[in-house]
């Protein structure tokens, strides 16, 4: 039986809701991927045992899926909840804190719940819980100190004069940022140690549903009472109710830690837990942060009003990706401990039926877009429902379903030593794209803005499966099912 010790975002990645945008915000929250093996015995401590059926990981891939379903359709009504008991300036500020707040989480937690996925895995399954164990303990440390140092920054940009000039609550706003930044950094570390250890529902529960559906019900409270609140309380709210979902977890967790055996690191393993570390804190961190400033680049040159419908766009075409999503949270320990026992054969038929398995709800959404695509748009705005954003949304979806297509290539790259390569491909690729993004919107409007997001995400999509089958041997793509492992190829750094 699945226990409650639990626990995005990410959303790991969150998004920054508005007034026009409500549900979009709902499907912006974006989680790097992540793990399980083949059983519902999720919350046990037993050692990874023989590789997952394709059928067990579809089944496990299908709960996350619901859970993730679950969460954009909560964090939508929270959003809405929250608007409700606030004014339009209060709405505003908070959307601005919360959408600070998760941009300074993406790199808070140093890449850790990515490290600790890679990591616990690889060596569990050999056995040596020991030296897994401390590994773990060692991420702990470092996402605790990651957090409260960027906590510590939030509360000092506070205090730079100038700001509570325009905004009188600014310094309120950036100690309850801090406070939030802190809850989300941390519920994400502790939702990839739960992966990791292939206890699927403990993992996602906590942030994806009890969170949301908590904070629902306490601002739904204040709603029916008549009662009005600012930004600041939202977010102090906000972030409470995120410590109290996860509360429990972060208990089992250190509990688990301290009582498990502990081994002597060797000072290979501390470099390879240091170089892992540098390579995954920019690419876990990197993709949703500049999803965030690529927001930004639109809103500024197209205004508000424009940008809007161009963000409704791009969050709508998330649920695009949401099968594929939904597979990774089962999919992490499995890659990590074939892979690190040599079945690399095993790692290619999984992530090639992930991609195809994915492409085909992807298409499937796709059409649906195509036929209706305004009737959908209208649901946030009717001032959406035209021809252009609709084309906007398909443009957006094509990207989506293509990036769909090249399987779980993030994930693929952070477990097999990639990581590196992988930064310097989101590094160029997007500094690159944000460049195409700022003419096409300037010269071709939201058309122009559309095209060059999707482009620039096909591109590192592409270049990284081509990166990891000429070092690894394995093509994470839906070409991948007609190409076998290559014999002899380079192994990852």
């Amino acid at each position: 039986m699945a226990s409650w010790d639990v626990s995005a975002i990410s959303d790991s990645q969150q998004n920054t809701p508005s007034k026009c945008g409500l549900a979009s915000a709902a499907l912006a929250e974006e989680e790097p991927g992540l793990s399980t093996t083949d059983t519902l015995e999720l919350d046990t401590d037993m050692p990874v045992r023989d590789r997952g059926s394709v059928a067990g990981l579809a089944r496990n891939g299908a709960i996350a899926g619901i859970i993730k379903l679950a969460s954009a359709g909560l964090s939508f009504a929270m959003f809405v909840a929250v608007a409700l008991v606030t004014d339009e300036r209060q709405f505003g500020l908070y959307s601005a804190t919360y959408a600070g707040a998760s941009l300074v989480s993406f790199f808070a937690s140093i890449g850790q719940q990515s490290t600790v996925l890679r990591f616990w895995p690889q060596y569990q399954s050999t056995g040596a819980t020991g030296v897994a164990n401390s590994l773990m303990a060692r991420a702990i440390i470092v996402t605790l100190g990651g957090l409260v140092v960027t906590s510590a920054l939030i509360v000092l940009v506070g205090f730079i004069p100038g700001f509570s000039l325009r905004t009188p609550e600014w310094l309120a706003l950036c100690l309850s940022a801090a406070l939030l930044s802190f809850a989300l950094g941390w519920s994400e570390f502790a939702s990839g140690a739960f992966r990791a250890k292939s206890r699927l529902i403990s993992a996602l529960l906590p942030r994806d549903v009890i969170w949301r559906g908590l904070l629902l019900v306490v601002v739904g409270g204040l709603y029916f009472a008549h009662q009005s609140i600012d930004a600041v309380t939202a977010t102090l709210l906000t972030a409470g109710t995120l410590a109290a979902a996860v509360l429990p977890q972060a208990f089992v967790l250190l509990r688990e830690t301290w009582r498990i055996e502990r081994a002597p690191l060797t000072v290979e393993q501390k470099r390879e837990f240091n170089n892992v570390t540098s390579g995954l804190w920019g690419a876990t961190s990197l993709p949703p942060a500049l999803g965030q400033v690529s927001t930004l680049l639109v809103a500024g040159i197209l205004g508000p009003e424009i940008a809007g419908a161009v963000f409704v766009a791009d969050r709508t075409t998330r649920v695009v990706l949401l099968a594929l999503t939904g597979i990774n949270q089962a999919l992490a320990p499995e890659i990590s401990s074939a892979y690190y026992t040599g079945d690399r054969a095993h790692v290619q038929k999984i992530t090639s039926l992930t991609a195809l398995g994915a492409s085909a709800i992807a298409l499937t959404i796709l059409v649906l877009f195509l036929a209706f695509g305004k009737e959908i748009l209208w649901i946030f705005d009717p001032a959406y429902a035209t021809n252009q954003t609709h084309a906007v949304l398909l443009l957006f979806g094509v990207g989506a379903a293509f990036a769909t297509a090249c399987g779980p290539i993030e994930l693929l790259s952070h477990l097999t030593g990639l990581q590196h390569s992988l930064l310097k491909v989101l590094v160029v690729v997007n500094a690159l794209g944000l460049a195409v993004t700022a003419a096409a919107t300037w010269f071709f409007g939201p058309i122009g803005a559309a095209a060059s997001i999707a482009g620039t995400l096909i591109t590192w999509n592409i270049i990284s499966v081509s990166v990891a089958k000429r070092r690894i041997g394995i093509d994470s793509s839906v070409l991948g099912l007609f190409a076998p492992v290559l014999k002899g190829s380079r192994p990852a750094e």
